[in-house]
């Protein structure tokens, strides 16, 4: 641990009194014991502004011991090159772990650091005017943000006289007025580059999907403004059409008859298009969900499940892996359109797959399976993936790209589900470089009830986290007895018990069966 305090000039004092972490904790306690009792409006504005403000000055600071930690990292790791120690792929790998060890500190995501990375080292290097505005508390972090991202197509000198000429407007203009007034100075200084960074966002044309409420996801296409616009424009020519008549009796009244607003009648046609299904063809699918046998069938539960079962404040519950909560009524409607109309003698042609997960007595833990081979395939990794749901490595919400040894296969780890971690691909080569270990406490495979699987992940620094795997029903559910997945505590780690309260989920009859075996 050094003694070395950061001030805000960005030198390094060594021989003052206090440590700046201790100065730190210290305001954040005193914060966290404040009152607004009886303070008038006029006095709570005051707090208001004046918080705003520590937010700005604070952010500062971060954004200054951010950069000097990444700078002296990258300066060990190059003069490690320098001597022939390393190779060019293993500094690069070195200085991303860097850049993770910061996504820890500020519980964020890799790629949500590198980001935070790159503003710092703008502000501290490139945007003098902006960070002594950042500085004075004067604008936000995001504020701040806008800036280093308008005019990251600059060159440094062209930079900073971007910077100049926005030093007059940084607290004057709302965010958009800011973010176009950034790009007009940018215009203004070189066209070139504005040109070549439109051209390079067209090479990062992509589609993606993530979950929305009520049991529904986004689907977005990210591309070229004129192909994205016509494609939208085609749907909605289409959209209009189907009101025009056609002069076909049958197809005028189909027509007719459909009650879809112009939103639904569009998401239902672009999804068609995209997925080649023809008319009344079911979507293929897998259906990935924890719940009981009383949720998908209700009224066929067995009488030792629900003598032996607590059942659930919110009643039945289900979860759809990567998508959380379902109710079970949706899901059973979900799968019983998708198998409406299917050929009873032929399973394959309702395109749909039901796999059932298990889960321990108190519904923890799914149960496991493991493998002489090296790598993780089939239900293993199919096992793992579910079981983590994501990347395991704390406040990273990647999903779970590779499932890898938590004790390396070369050192004698076992191909198991307790050996076994869903990690991003960014997380799994950090793991691998110089002082970082991970470690398994609990295997999570007590079909008891016992503690979930557990690791802890220590990095260079000597920073230990803890990570849980989730509740098979999501996080948010019950009250399940879970040591926080986060920095650990200072002191050693131990395996030592977990309280576990009632099961948060209905238990099955092996789950019952099992229970009583455990508990005779």
């Amino acid at each position: 641990m050094t003694e070395t305090t950061v001030r805000g000039s960005g030198e390094c004092d060594a021989s003052s009194e206090a440590r700046l972490p201790d100065a730190l904790a210290a305001s954040l306690a005193a914060l966290g014991a404040a009152s607004v009792d009886g303070l008038g409006e006029a006095e709570l504005l005051e707090v208001v502004a004046l918080l705003e403000s520590t937010k700005g000055a604070a952010s500062a600071l971060q954004a200054r011991a951010t950069e000097r930690f990444v700078e002296q990292r990258d300066g060990l790791v190059s003069a490690a090159v320098a001597r022939e120690e390393l190779s060019d792929r293993q500094a690069s790998l070195q200085r991303r772990a860097a850049r993770s060890e910061v996504a820890l500190a500020r519980r964020v995501s890799p790629g949500q650091a590198d980001r935070h990375v790159g503003v710092a080292r703008a502000l501290v290097h490139e945007l003098p005017c902006t960070m002594a505005a950042l500085t004075a508390g004067q604008i936000s972090e995001w504020r701040a943000t806008i800036v280093v991202r308008e005019t990251a197509c600059l060159a440094a000198a062209d930079r900073l006289e971007a910077d100049r000429r926005l030093s007059g407007c940084l607290t004057t203009l709302g965010d958009q007025g800011l973010s176009r007034a950034a790009h007009r100075v940018c215009a203004d200084l070189d066209q070139a580059a504005l040109v070549e960074r439109r051209r390079r966002a067209a090479a990062s044309r992509r589609v993606g999907v993530r979950p929305a409420p009520d049991g529904m996801a986004w689907l977005s296409v990210l591309g070229p403004v004129a192909e994205v616009v016509g494609a939208y424009a085609a749907l909605r020519s289409a959209e209009r059409s189907r009101h025009v008549a056609t002069g076909d009796a049958r197809v005028d009244a189909e027509r007719a008859a459909d009650g879809r607003g112009e939103g639904a009648w569009l998401a239902d046609t672009a999804l068609k298009l995209l997925s080649g299904r023809a008319e009344g063809q079911p979507q293929p699918v897998e259906v990935a969900l924890v719940m009981s046998e009383a949720a998908l069938l209700p009224g066929v539960a067995p009488a030792s499940v629900a003598q032996t079962s607590v059942a659930p404040a919110g009643g039945e519950q289900v979860e759809v892996p990567g998508f959380g909560a379902m109710p079970p009524e949706t899901a059973r409607e979900m799968v019983l359109r998708l198998l409406d109309g299917a050929d009873a003698d032929d399973a394959a042609s309702s395109g749909v797959w039901l796999r059932r997960l298990w889960t321990s007595p108190g519904g923890h833990e799914l149960v496991a399976m493991d493998s002489t081979r090296r790598l993780f395939h089939g239900g293993l990794r199919r096992f793992v993936e579910l079981r983590d749901q994501g990347c395991r490595v704390p406040w990273c919400d990647a999903p779970a790209r590779q499932v890898d040894h938590v004790e390396a296969f070369a050192r004698g780890g076992e191909t198991s589900a307790a050996n076994g971690l869903g990690v991003c691909q960014r997380h799994n080569l950090d793991k691998e470089q110089p002082g970082w270990s991970a470690e398994v406490l609990a295997s999570g495979l007590d079909p008891g009830g016992g503690r979930p699987h557990e690791v802890v992940l220590s990095t260079s620094t000597g920073v230990v986290y803890r990570s849980l795997a989730p509740p098979p029903l999501g996080h948010g559910r019950g009250s399940i007895g879970q040591v926080s997945t986060g920095p650990v505590p200072a002191g050693p780690v131990t395996a030592g018990p977990v309280a576990v309260s009632h099961p948060d989920v209905l238990w099955s009859p092996l789950e019952v069966r099992l229970g009583e075996l455990f508990a005779a």
